[in-house]
């Protein structure tokens, strides 16, 4: 995702691309990652989503059908689920693990217990990014990143309208401390249900995998009406 030269035969496009990408890293970003892959390619392009460990970047992970066992899966060499820079929420096992000078603030979080869940996701996402907000003084542009894998298990477990208004709050939430938020909908990115979501978005990057090649990925950036070749990922 760094070099946006093989993406268009048109050089003029090569700018307007990487122009917006900026503008996504210095105002915020909400990105669906479709695609039916597996989850060792989808934990491949948060790899590359989260940021590599060269810079400062504080990391929510929200795992919703998957487990703490597969968190470290999410993050770049260098970087655990067990660091101080990252929180983690493990919904489906009902734990979550949180910097240790925030645990004070996890006082007031409600339980995970499933009861209300996307009331409960959403209070831990926004109590996450508000405390590396508040400890750095305002995190930098792009320095805060964001991950819900999946949101498969929101669309089964709650009707569309609930989570589109789940959508919209985490996405300002993110916006509002320029972060970066990828959320993952593995399932082809012509299925209606990423048709209802795409409009939340600020791009979608999809996915895939053929048989015996390495994974790619392509954009979709409806606000430019465009849409990138196939690279790797």
């Amino acid at each position: 995702m760094n070099d946006c030269r093989p993406l268009f035969r048109d050089e003029e496009d090569v700018y307007v691309f990487r122009d917006h990408l900026e503008s996504l890293r210095q105002h915020g970003s909400n990105l669906l990652v479709t695609g039916e892959v597996s989850q060792r390619v989808t934990n491949r392009a948060s790899r590359t989503l989260f940021g590599d460990d060269m810079h400062d970047r504080k990391r929510v992970l929200a795992l919703t059908d998957a487990g703490i066992n597969t968190a470290n899966e999410h993050f770049p060499a260098g970087v655990s689920y067990d660091d101080a820079s990252v929180w983690l929420i493990d919904r489906g096992n009902r734990r979550r693990a949180m910097p240790q000078a925030a645990a004070g603030v996890s006082e007031t979080l409600p339980p995970l217990d499933g009861h209300n869940g996307l009331h409960e996701l959403r209070e831990e996402i926004v109590t996450a990014v508000g405390y590396y907000d508040d400890a750095a003084e305002g995190v930098a542009p792009a320095e805060l990143r964001l991950c819900v894998d999946s949101l498969n298990y929101l669309v089964d477990e709650h009707d569309l309208l609930a989570l589109k208004r789940f959508l919209r709050s985490i996405g300002a939430v993110t916006k509002g401390v320029r972060g970066m938020a990828h959320y993952h909908l593995p399932v082809p990115d012509d299925a209606d249900m990423v048709a209802e979501l795409s409009p939340l978005f600020d791009a979608r990057i999809e996915l895939r995998q053929r048989d015996g090649d390495r994974p790619d990925h392509r954009w979709h950036i409806p606000s430019l009406d465009m849409t990138t070749a196939w690279v790797d990922l």
